[in-house]
């Protein structure tokens, strides 16, 4: 018996020092801190045959106790680490497993002093050789019960990689399951009397299988070399880093889990969300419903910017059962803003300008024959709403290019001091109320433009008799909120149109740029626009601008 624990250490010995040299891959620690306990035990054990006396014996039964106590642990540790369950190995963790054990140990060490461990001790002879009989105590099957819970916790995920579609990890987790199964086996038949043994626990003579299987673990099927710790990780990163939103749900529509972009989309926290019906949390996104299988589903959330295209998936077992779906929600607002450019463009391009050249062909054949010079004025009428409109396109032409480069900052202060004054000298007869000097605030350059188009628009289309242009500023929060308000006949429906649905309709055209490049250049730009507009009170327009810095 004691060559086999001699070469049951040796073998346990090897093991160690192989899977010393692959820290600090998961699940090496762990691995060595096994074999150093089952080494431990079965060194005891052979100091425990070779005593001669009740009280040696004993000694050397009472510090095996180090080892027994420490192998679940380990066990436990490295199954975990090694199959990617890594936050179940956090301190808190180990320190929570290690209670039972630490207890274990501290009894055994004090074994003379109580019976929790064992009732009784004496010395029996069975063929010749005196070996220690002890009758266990209440600890004794405590212990023995902790062990193998946490055995069985360390075995379920190695079960789970014996399917495996990656060869290593099959031979590896059959490796170090035989690896467990011995030592555990053996020690239920000891337990259970059904083991000649002369009273002697051959547990420790189990780990010689045992470590020739962590041994063939280690080398034959490259334990540390092929390693599925990654698998769980990357799945779970996968999810969370991925670019569109996902919700998964359960047959009853119930939110079970969610990544962070889908947080956001649904402008609530996992807290919040998790476990509750996905009609509490969006009732817009619920009331797609089906639909989203049927194709691509455009959801807004209330009072957002962002526009997502739905998309569902349903999720099944292994017997083809539906267990519930996942939603994506990729954000596709960025689309539909350059669809709405693109849209815009045309219908410029192919209706203003048009229309414009055909006046102007029109009237310079008319000029070809007669001498008009109302036919002269509306032809340099056109041709200058031409110019004008051509400006406006290099500017949000402009726009877009900054849209992609890192912008200037400008003082708010400056931006308006220099619209007002601009415009009042194109447009002398409108009245313009703008206290100057007040607090200042540093935001995106952009503004510059938009807020010159706002003013320049206010004054321009202002048919009122005493024409006024109102402007004013307030600090809203992590915002500064500009106000410009105007006594003219307010904007045509048709021209709101973009501003309130993102788009024209096909029949109804604006007459310009104005509006379109407020709206573009605010939202590039991270702040909203908002325009009220009647008949009776003139058109506000409201631009909230994030706040860069303020003095």
């Amino acid at each position: 018996m004691k060559t086999v624990l001699v070469a049951t250490i040796a073998v346990g010995v090897t093991g160690g020092l192989l899977a010393w040299k692959e820290r600090p891959e998961p699940g090496a620690d762990p691995l060595v801190l096994l074999l150093a306990g089952q080494c431990w035990w079965s060194a005891t054990l052979i100091f425990r045959i070779d005593a001669a006396t009740l009280s040696s014996k004993v000694f050397w039964v009472d510090i095996s106790w180090i080892g027994v106590a420490i192998i679940p642990i380990a066990w436990l540790l490295f199954s975990l680490e090694y199959a990617g369950y890594t936050e179940y190995t956090a301190r808190k963790h180990i320190l929570l497993y290690s209670i039972v054990p630490a207890i274990t140990v501290f009894l055994g060490l004090t074994s003379h002093s109580h019976q929790l461990l064992y009732t009784n001790s004496v010395i029996i002879q069975e063929n010749g050789i005196a070996t220690l009989n002890r009758t266990p105590g209440i600890w004794f099957w405590i212990i023995a019960g902790y062990t193998y819970l946490l055995g069985l916790l360390g075995a379920l995920p190695l079960l789970k990689l014996v399917t495996s579609q990656v060869d290593p990890f099959r031979g590896q987790s059959l490796a170090l399951l035989l690896g467990l199964l011995a030592p555990w086996v053996t020690n239920v038949l000891f337990l259970t009397r059904s083991l000649p043994s002369a009273g002697v626990d051959p547990t420790p003579i189990a780990f010689a299988v045992s470590g020739l299987a962590y041994l063939g673990a280690l080398t034959k099927f490259q334990l540390f070399g092929a390693n599925p710790t990654p698998i769980r990780h990357a799945r779970n990163s996968l999810f969370q880093q991925m670019q569109q939103g996902a919700l998964v749900l359960d047959t009853h529509d119930h939110i079970v889990d969610m990544n962070d972009q889908a947080t956001t989309a649904l402008q609530t926290t996992p807290s919040e969300a998790l476990g509750r019906p996905l009609e509490q949390i969006s009732p817009d996104l619920s009331a797609l419903g089906s639909a989203a299988q049927a194709g691509q589903t455009i959801y807004r959330p209330p009072g957002a910017t962002q526009s997502y295209d739905v998309s569902e998936s349903l999720v099944t077992d292994i017997h083809d059962r539906t267990i519930g779906r996942v939603i994506t929600l990729h954000d596709v607002s960025n689309l539909l803003r350059d669809q709405q450019r693109l849209e815009v463009l045309h219908r410029v391009f192919r209706h203003n300008i048009r229309t414009n050249v055909q006046v102007i062909l029109g009237n310079a054949a008319y000029l070809a024959t007669h001498n008009s010079e109302s036919k002269a004025a509306t032809l340099q009428e056109h041709a200058v709403e031409i110019n004008e409109l051509g400006e406006k396109v290099r500017s949000v032409i402009d726009i877009f290019e900054q849209s992609r480069e890192e912008r200037d900052t400008l003082s708010l202060n400056s931006i308006l001091d220099e619209c007002v004054d601009s415009t009042s000298e194109s447009y002398p007869e409108v009245t313009f109320e703008y206290a100057s000097g007040q607090a200042d605030f540093t935001v995106d350059c952009l503004f510059d433009v938009v807020c010159l188009n706002i003013i320049q628009n206010a004054a321009q289309h202002n048919t009122s008799p005493d024409p006024v242009v109102s402007i004013e500023v307030e600090q809203d929060g992590e915002y500064v909120q500009v106000t410009v308000q105007d006594n003219g006949p307010g904007i045509d429906s048709n021209e709101l149109a973009l501003v309130e649905h993102g788009s024209e309709t096909p029949l109804k055209h604006g007459s310009g740029f104005g509006l379109a490049l407020v709206v573009w250049g605010t939202d590039i730009a991270g702040g909203t626009v908002d325009i009220e507009s009647s008949d009776s009170t003139g058109t506000t327009v409201t631009l909230r601008i994030p706040i860069l810095s303020s003095e």
